[in-house]
């Protein structure tokens, strides 16, 4: 337990030191968050667009939680389209940078400093979506307890959706144009909690809850394989069939995973 908590304690001050990062400075320019007013959808991967879409219909009025929301474009697209959300990170800084983009817009956003595997501070039976997204996964040390706690704050018939990388890609050092190299083995899963398909979808069904969907999708923008600081260096010929598997052997992999889970109960 000791470790665990020295764990979750580096995981916070990591995420408050890098939240005015170029990275994340660049994310929240007037303009970027204009183009998301104006179209939502630009916070989701198209496919996991149409999969909320599919699931969840109309997502106005419908109450939705997203744990480690990091940069919160997603909670700000849900927001936009009429859902009562909840924004819970670990990080203060994040929901500091996220409470002035949503005051500064006109979004009436709860946001609530937790710990994604405890949701201490959410309710029981309360979501109609907990929605988890790229990032989220490398940092939970205890994935059944978090699907448990996900599993608590739903509504009975709620759903659970994961959006993260697929976990083909941690074997291999990822780079753009190469043939990857192997670094480690899939089935090393720790120290950094580099889960595999079958840890993600065993802690589903072991926390309760009911598996509708699995979805393996390719990246569909050159910003999958490089750190900020590499994209903006790039011009657009560096860029161009990126995700054509001819050119780029990475991308014949999934680059990422989408997993749709429901909370069993009584209609």
């Amino acid at each position: 337990m000791k470790y665990m908590e020295d764990w979750v304690k580096e995981v916070k001050k990591h995420w408050n030191d890098i939240s005015d990062s170029d990275w994340y400075m660049s994310l929240r320019t007037d303009e970027k968050i204009l183009r998301l007013q104006e179209n939502p959808a630009l916070a989701f991967h198209p496919a996991v667009f149409e999969l909320i879409k599919k699931y969840m219909g109309d997502v106005s009025g419908k109450y939705i939680l997203l744990p480690s929301s990091g940069d919160n474009y997603a909670a700000f697209a849900f927001a936009i389209m009429g859902a009562k959300v909840t924004s819970a990170d670990i990080s203060e800084r994040q929901l500091e940078n996220a409470k002035m983009i949503a005051a500064r817009i006109g979004l009436d956003i709860e946001f609530v400093c937790d710990n994604t595997m405890e949701l201490k501070h959410i309710k029981d039976n309360a979501y109609d979506l907990v929605y988890t997204s790229n990032g989220t996964l490398s940092w939970i040390g205890d994935l059944t307890g978090m699907y448990k706690n996900i599993n608590r704050v739903l509504k009975n018939q709620g759903y659970s959706f994961m959006y993260d990388m697929h976990p083909f890609n941690r074997p291999f050092s990822g780079e753009a144009w190469k043939e990857p190299p192997i670094i480690k083995s899939y089935h090393d899963v720790m120290p950094d909690f580099h889960w595999r398909v079958q840890d993600i979808v065993n802690a589903n069904i072991m926390a309760g809850l009911s598996i509708n969907e699995l979805a393996e999708l390719q990246a569909v923008d050159a910003s999958f394989w490089f750190t900020y600081d590499e994209f903006i260096k790039k011009s657009q010929d560096d860029l161009t069939d990126i995700n054509n598997w001819n050119k780029n052997p990475m991308s014949a992999l999934p680059a990422w995973m989408v997993l749709v889970s429901k909370k069993i109960g009584m209609e």
